[in-house]
Parts: C-alpha cells; sequence; structure tokens
C-alpha cells in the first residue's frame, strides 16, 4: 500500500512514473494474492512467511538509523503496528472476498483522514473535506446495498477491508505527528509489524501451511522482494519527489488499476450500485487530495 509524503524534494520526471508504477503494481496486487490463495494459503500464512522475508532483511536498516528515531520510538513502534494491522486484514481481505470490494470500502480513507485529522492534529473541516467525507460515505452507503446495509451483518473480507482503511489512516496520522524518524524506518517497520502481528496471532490461530512446491516457495520469495519491497521502494522514491496534493492524485491509480484489472482478468462483475458507489469513492478521493494544498 501506499505511503504519504514525509520530506518534500524537487520534483522529477522519474519520480512521477515510479508512483504511477506503484499504483500498478499495488493495484495489481490482488493477483499473487489470489493465486496464493488458490494454494490454501491465508492472509496469516502470507504474512509469516512473504512479510517476514523482507522483515528479516529490513531489521538492520531499520537499526542503524536508531541514533534517529530513538526519542520517537512509540511512535515508531505505533507506525509499524497500524501499518502491520492494516497490510494484515488488507490481504485477507483481498485473498477471501471481492477485489473491487475491498478496494473500495478500503478506499473510504478520505472521511476517516478527515475525522482523524480533526480529532488527533486539530486540523479544520473545511468545506472541500466536509464533501469529501460525506462523498465517500456515501460511496461505501451505495456499494453495501443502500438501506440493505442495516439489515445484516458484513462480511468477514468487507470488514476486515474497512478494518485495514481505519489503521492505514491511524499509520498516516502517526507518521504526521512524528518529525524525526528518517522515511526508510518508516517504510520497512511496516512490514516487521505486519511479521510481529502475525507471530502475535498464533497464540490464538495457527494457519495450516500446505505443501508447497520449490517453485510456489521460490515464487513467495518473489512476490515478497519484488512485488512487496519493490512496490514500496517506488512509492518511496515517488512521494519523497513529488509535491504532495499531486502525490495524492497519482496514486488514485492504484484503486483504478485494482477495479479494472479485477473486471478484466479476475472476471468480477458489477452492479449498477457498484459502479456508482466508486464514481463517488473515486470523486472523494481526488477532492481530498486536491484540497490538500489548501488545507
Amino acid at each position: 500500500m501506499a505511503a504519504e509524503q514525509i520530506f518534500p524534494a524537487q520534483e522529477t520526471r522519474a519520480a512521477v512514473w515510479s508512483l504511477m508504477l506503484s499504483g500498478v503494481v499495488w493495484g495489481l496486487i490482488w493477483w499473487p494474492l489470489k493465486y496464493f490463495a488458490g494454494l490454501s494459503l491465508t492472509g496469516h500464512a502470507i504474512a509469516l512467511t512473504a512479510y517476514a522475508l523482507v522483515s528479516l532483511v529490513a531489521i538492520p536498516f531499520i537499526w542503524r538509523e536508531y541514533a534517529q528515531w530513538k526519542t520517537e520510538l512509540g511512535l515508531l513502534l505505533l507506525i509499524g503496528l497500524f501499518f502491520g494491522c492494516a497490510n494484515l486484514a488488507f490481504t485477507t481481505a483481498l485473498m477471501t472476498g471481492s477485489v473491487v470490494r475491498a478496494m473500495l470500502l478500503f478506499y473510504l480513507l478520505p472521511a476517516w483522514g478527515a475525522i482523524g485529522g480533526a480529532l488527533f492534529l486539530k486540523e479544520r473541516l473545511r468545506p472541500r473535506r466536509l464533501l469529501a467525507v460525506f462523498l465517500s460515505l456515501a460511496g461505501v452507503f451505495t456499494i453495501m446495498g443502500g438501506l440493505a446495509v442495516f439489515a445484516q451483518p458484513l462480511s468477514l473480507a468487507d470488514g476486515l477491508a474497512l478494518l485495514a482503511g481505519l489503521c492505514y489512516t491511524a499509520a498516516s496520522i502517526t507518521n504526521r505527528k512524528a518529525r524525526l524518524i528518517p522515511l526508510l524506518s518508516r517504510t520497512l517497520v511496516t512490514f516487521l509489524g505486519c511479521s510481529v502481528l502475525a507471530v502475535l496471532m498464533l497464540m490464538y490461530t495457527q494457519p495450516v501451511l500446505p505443501p508447497l512446491s520449490f517453485t510456489d516457495w521460490s515464487l513467495l520469495a518473489l512476490f515478497a522482494f519484488l512485488w512487496l519491497l519493490g512496490g514500496s521502494m517506488l512509492t518511496t522514491y515517488g512521494v519523497t519527489h513529488v509535491q504532495a496534493s499531486r502525490a495524492a492524485v497519482l496514486q488514485v491509480v492504484e484503486l483504478l488499476v485494482a477495479v479494472l484489472s479485477a473486471i478484466v482478468i479476475g472476471g468480477e462483475r458489477l452492479a449498477f450500485n457498484d459502479y456508482l458507489g466508486a464514481a463517488l469513492i473515486v470523486t472523494a478521493t481526488l477532492i481530498e487530495a486536491t484540497s490538500q494544498a489548501n488545507a
């Protein structure tokens, strides 16, 4: 998933393309996850394998920056916890439910971000942000079937997608409160947090790891280092060299790629209320993104 801009820098064409490519990478992440789900792997198992592999590589790099983040250790731990929870929940939602619904419910971010910013960062809710909140909530309400949402409980996948969005927003707010933590540590602690949570979950549930061939283990390793770590590096480079408001707009590519690819490649079908809800959420996201410069 995308990271937010921490340190502004001069914009480059390579950074713009890097950010757009990262949107494609994250937008298509459901594809390998569905393949692994077909092997009977769960989101918990992915966290214990793919995310854990990246964590082992990340630990030395995070520790190397100890002198810079030691006074904000609590914030770093919270960033890892919230981002880790977001990744674990979102991975499971994509593997077990509809890709389109998971992406759209996750992208309730404008509402969570505006509300969280007002509560914890004392940000003003200007009319544009209130409009974004209203449209995103209306979009989710429409996707969930309108008033029918009160007649039946959310599915596990839907609930996890919403939880992922909440945790991602909490991590972003914590990121904005931190001032001294280097960008590399902020990025890599995501994998460490996800792995630690997965290990702690072993006290309550133990995922069954099916027998995997050498090819499948190799694909899992490639997914960890090329897809997960590679996507994170592309996003990190992009957001540190592109203006924040512009970066937020470009990152909407992730949502569009996910929805279109799930329809074209994954064969998912959308009803009219899904299209209408998606349009409302994309509009809300664009309003929130383009209002950042004036917020």
